[in-house]
Order: structure tokens, then sequence, then C-alpha cells
């Protein structure tokens, strides 16, 4: 049996140090006993910009060592402005989105917010939010149908659904995997 994952994504680097502090007192994932997790480490990964290595988020183990009843599996917490598998980050990807919204054809979208990224990079991301709107979209219709929208672009109507969600937010897939603890296009 499957526990329920709990929480998976964080604001920012300290929330994630402080669940780090709290581990103790929630129940692995895996097995859903408590008191065995313990810090197994960072996820790391290279920024959007130059060769920098920034942190993603942190590993943690459920102890099966030293006649410990853990499962012995692992298990990751993020920061909620990561995009699993990819160095791109949520606001790259919404600014993309919000090119496109305005007019722009995906090449110049892309181009606008890309950086030293290349043009397949962007087909490939838009390609998996594409991919992903379903999901997205059933998440979000789970709390609140969506409000009426003439855009034609499906992830634009999207984007509407998501603003309907966080209309103060400035990155609308960061306060979306904060929210709703699933990954944006998993």
């Amino acid at each position: 049996m499957r526990y329920p994952k709990g929480k998976r994504y964080f604001s920012n680097e300290s929330a994630l140090d402080q669940y780090r502090r709290e581990v103790k007192f929630v129940p692995c994932p895996h097995c859903g006993r408590m008191g065995f997790l313990i810090g197994h480490g960072f996820l790391f990964g290279y920024a959007e910009a130059g060769q920098e290595i920034v942190v993603r988020g942190r590993r943690f183990f459920c102890s099966n060592r030293y006649r410990r009843r853990g499962c012995g599996l692992t298990f990751s917490v993020l920061l909620a402005d990561v995009l699993v598998g990819f160095v791109v980050r949520t606001y790259t990807l919404f600014a993309f989105l919000q090119g496109v919204a305005d007019g722009l054809s995906r090449k110049a979208a892309w181009g606008r917010v890309a950086g030293s990224f290349s043009l397949e990079s962007g087909y490939r991301l838009w390609r998996r939010l594409s991919e992903a709107q379903t999901h997205i979209k059933a998440v979000l219709c789970r709390q609140r149908p969506p409000p009426y929208s003439t855009a034609a672009e499906p992830l634009v109507q999207v984007r509407d659904h998501l603003r309907y969600f966080f209309p103060t937010s400035d990155c609308l897939f960061t306060s979306f995997q904060r929210r709703f603890q699933t990954p944006l296009l998993g």
C-alpha cells in the first residue's frame, strides 16, 4: 500500500530546511512509519544562467539500518520553482506561455525569455506543457470549474484557470506546484 505523499514542494530553502528539522514527525510516504526519516543529502542542478550549481531540493531516507524498522527507501522534496527533469525553472516556462498569450509566436516568445537555451528546448517544453494540460485541468477542476475564456489556445485557457486560483501570483506554475503538491509536467 502506498501512503499519501504529504508535502513535496516548498517555497524556499529555509522552508526546506525547516522540513528537514521536523522530518522525524513525518510519516514515510512508502511505508507510513514515523520516526525513521533522516536527511539524505541535497539535490543539486545547474542554474538557468551560467554553470553555477544550485540547490533544487533534498532527499530523505527511511532508515532500516541498525535494526531500525524503516523501509530503506528514499524520496525527494523540491523547491516549488523546479521543473523535474529540466534546468529551466517554472517562471521561465510561465513567461514563455505569457508571451504566446500576448500574441507572439512560440519562436519569438522563447527568444524573449530563453537566454542561452536552444529553440528546440522551447518547443520540447511547449510539447510537455501541452501534454500536461489535461493533468493540470483535472487538478484545477476538482476545486473549481474554469472561468469563461475566449482564448483559442488551450494552454492560455489553462493560464486563465490558474489566474482564477492565484490572482496575485507572479508565477502561476510555482503557485500551482506549491498549493497542490503535484508536479506541473508530471
